[in-house]
């Protein structure tokens, strides 16, 4: 029995110790379980941060480029440009800059031809043409470099592209650039069989004498590659009289030289009547221009701008051949009556005007006193000995001359006395009130006077009432021009209605 039970105690004995024992073994391993499992745990979150950080890192990469170069042409853009402007003018702002600003003209041409997509490797080709030839240009500030070439040329996006150059030693790099670029880029370019032309403009704004900021920078340069894309042949660089001109006036004249070549431009006509006989003595052109949205403009809109864009001269001879064609139909009808055409200061000290009125005259079998130019006094203050020269010359071919908006200058009567006229136009500002005015009508008398007493003949402007043609009769002024006869039609109708004046006037000379 106790036999039993000590065997029954030593064997329970080692079992209750076994039983402790994988209790304390089940614990050990679950502790170790957990333990690895917030190891795991905690590499796997690692492991987690690691691979989201290295995503962020691939994806920073490729945002950073693009951020900073234009995803059309691959060049640094603005903000890459201003970047580095940033840096450069902190280490040197004392330095003298230039900014080339550089336009691709025509490219709307391009987009319409070939499409978005082709149109868009066009310009990246284009591009690259613009930076190969800066790669000369050592003063031009470079961005980078690929496979050892210089990056140059910054895309400000459109066609829109600058470059960055350190003028100091050559105050006139960027225009001598600017002129190179303009004629060695644009050559034609094949894009599936069909030839690709464009140009180029250029801008140029200086640093710091037209400003100290980028957008002040490009603000200017884009002024004058505006004025230097209208005016042809004028320099690229800003000027401060630029500030002048509003985006509607340079745009006004960018179309005119298209309206003169497009056929937008027309005449009117106004009579010149004898207030007695009635007769029509003349009839004098005024140019108008159908513009294709503004409607139709007076010269007072576009004659100067003209005369700034240097196309006057060719507006000149487009007036005075359709003038002259006008003469030769009158004659063919039998219609006795002059063609008066107003003429600039510019126009008078062309030496070429007596060579191409001789040419139209033949041509057209037209005698030159069949017609009359009218000029300004101001004409004759810009240059009054080649004005005289000149004068004297239209003189001899037998063109009339007459005196334009008489009384509103400066000529004095010792100088008119030389001058080779056969009339004085008295200006509307008088007649219009002559009838109401003591003093426009002692002024408007006065100046009838001088005329008559010089053997002058008279022309009164802007006659509209009855009253005013009696009293200029009583002056002494017998011819008269204003709404009273006609207002201005189209010159194309006017042997029409010349006819029709002399049916209805029978009173004879």
């Amino acid at each position: 029995m106790h036999y039993r039970l000590l065997s029954l105690t030593l064997f329970s004995f080692p079992l209750a110790a076994q039983t402790e024992s994988s209790a304390v073994s089940v614990i050990s391993l679950l502790s170790g379980l957990l333990l690895l499992s917030f190891i795991y745990l905690f590499k796997l979150k690692f492991d987690l941060h690691k691979l989201r950080k290295s995503r962020q890192t691939k994806k920073a990469g490729p945002l950073g480029f693009y951020s900073l170069h234009d995803d059309i042409s691959g060049l640094p853009n603005k903000f890459f440009l201003q970047q580095q402007l940033e840096q450069l003018l902190l280490r040197a702002p004392e330095q003298q800059y230039s900014l080339l600003l550089i336009k691709i003209s025509r490219f709307e041409h391009i987009n319409q031809l070939l499409g978005h997509s082709n149109s868009n490797l066009v310009l990246a080709q284009i591009a690259q043409r613009i930076n190969d030839q800066l790669k000369p240009a050592e003063q031009a500030l470079t961005f980078e470099f690929r496979q050892q070439d210089p990056i140059r040329l910054c895309h400000l996006g459109g066609v829109d592209f600058a470059v960055w150059l350190d003028s100091s030693d050559k105050p006139h790099m960027a225009e001598y650039l600017a002129d190179n670029l303009e004629k060695n880029v644009p050559e034609a370019m094949i894009v599936h069989g069909c030839a690709v032309d464009y140009r180029l403009v250029c801008g140029i704004a200086h640093y710091p004498e037209h400003g100290g900021q980028l957008s002040e920078l490009l603000e200017r340069a884009y002024l004058a590659q505006q004025h230097h894309s209208v005016l042809q042949g004028k320099s690229q660089v800003f000027t401060a009289d630029m500030l002048h001109y509003t985006s509607d006036r340079l745009a006004l004249m960018a179309g005119l030289r298209q309206a003169i070549t497009d056929g937008q431009l027309t005449l009117y006509v106004q009579p010149q009547i004898d207030m007695q006989s009635r007769q029509v003595l003349a009839g004098e052109v005024y140019l108008r221009w159908r513009h294709p949205t503004k409607g139709l403009l007076t010269p007072d809109v576009f004659l100067a701008l003209a005369e700034e864009m240097g196309v006057i001269y060719s507006l000149t001879q487009w007036v005075l051949n359709e003038a002259v064609a006008m003469i030769a139909t009158l004659n063919k009808a039998q219609l006795d009556c002059k063609i008066a055409v107003n003429i600039s200061s510019k126009d008078l000290l062309h030496d070429e005007l007596i060579d191409s009125l001789e040419q139209l005259f033949e041509k057209y079998k037209v005698k030159p006193q069949q017609m009359m130019l009218e000029l300004k006094e101001s004409a004759l203050v810009a240059n009054p000995e080649k004005a005289m020269s000149m004068m004297q010359r239209l003189h001899r071919l037998g063109v009339e001359l007459a005196l334009d908006d008489f009384g509103t200058g400066f000529s004095s009567l010792a100088y008119l006395r030389q001058l080779p006229i056969q009339h004085v136009k008295v200006d509307c500002s008088f007649i219009n009130e002559l009838h109401k005015s003591d003093m426009h009508s002692a002024i408007t008398g006065a100046i009838i006077d001088m005329a008559r007493n010089l053997s002058l003949g008279v022309i009164a402007e802007g006659v509209e009432e009855v009253e005013v043609e009696q009293k200029l009769l009583r002056m002494g002024c017998s011819r008269g021009q204003g709404f009273l006869y006609s207002r201005p039609f189209e010159l194309s109708g006017f042997a029409v209605w010349l006819k029709q004046w002399q049916q209805n006037e029978t009173t004879t000379p």
